[in-house]
């Protein structure tokens, strides 16, 4: 009868302890495939996306750098013409950021509801180059010599708008627009001018350049993300001279 019960527990006690293993089994595979569905990722590194006005782009290029060793944050950017750049966040492209040349589009993106809050910048210079020389005045671009003039296209550039204001107001325009060569934006003129590839170009330039006309960059926020806020702020700070020096002076 002893005997009888001592088996009995015993086999209990070999039904607990296999069951126990089993549960144990069943335990890790639910944790492993825990594991895999939610993984334990490190910490991502913030990415803050700037649209930014091509003529502005060396510059911020720079700023971007220096803001990078400040903080723990990644900054790309994406230089392009201010209209066309205007029309893709129109669209529903993913900026945080976008700093324009002139003032009508972020008013614009304001008005559409598009934009958080608005910063001036600071000022660009529009050049008047040959080669890598700037020419005295409006009057030698009718010389025969200067077939070729290169220009940012005014329906997309600012800096092509404000040059196409000036031509006007002076008389000059329909004179030599048989010689403009467009392009898409204001750095894509420059590259021409330093390349030879034209005899004369309206580009940006250094603010201790000679210049012909003035242009405002604004920055706009565009995503409620507080580090791209201390960008735009860190832009607004140096106020024009430190951001635009560099522009041109090896575009």
């Amino acid at each position: 009868m002893e005997s009888q019960i001592y088996s009995d527990e015993r086999r209990c006690e070999i039904n607990i302890n296999h069951r126990s293993k089993v549960l144990s089994v069943l335990i890790c595979a639910h944790l492993c495939l825990v594991a895999c569905l939610f993984p334990v990722t490190a910490h991502a590194q913030e990415t803050i996306t700037v649209a930014v006005a091509s003529s502005l782009y060396p510059a911020m290029q720079q700023q971007a750098v220096l803001f990078e060793k400040k903080h723990d944050v990644t900054i790309r950017l994406v230089p392009g013409s201010t209209g066309r750049l205007y029309n893709q966040i129109m669209q529903g492209a993913p900026f945080d950021l976008f700093i324009a040349a002139d003032q009508e589009r972020p008013a614009l993106l304001l008005r559409h509801g598009k934009s958080i809050s608005q910063h001036d910048v600071g000022l660009g210079y529009v050049g008047l180059i040959a080669g890598r020389q700037p020419l005295a005045g409006l009057e030698q671009l009718k010389s025969a010599s200067v077939r070729h003039i290169a220009i940012a296209n005014p329906d997309v550039a600012p800096f092509g708008r404000v040059t196409r204001e000036l031509l006007q107001q002076q008389g000059f325009w329909d004179t030599l627009k048989h010689k403009f060569v467009y392009t898409q934006n204001a750095m894509q003129a420059a590259m021409m001018v330093n390349k030879g590839l034209v005899d004369a170009g309206f580009i940006p330039v250094a603010s201790d350049a000679p210049s012909i006309a003035i242009i405002r960059y604004q920055g706009v926020l565009l995503a409620d993300k507080p580090m791209a806020l201390l960008l735009l702020k860190s832009m607004a700070a140096v106020q024009g001279e430190p951001v635009v020096s560099q522009l041109t002076r090896n575009p």
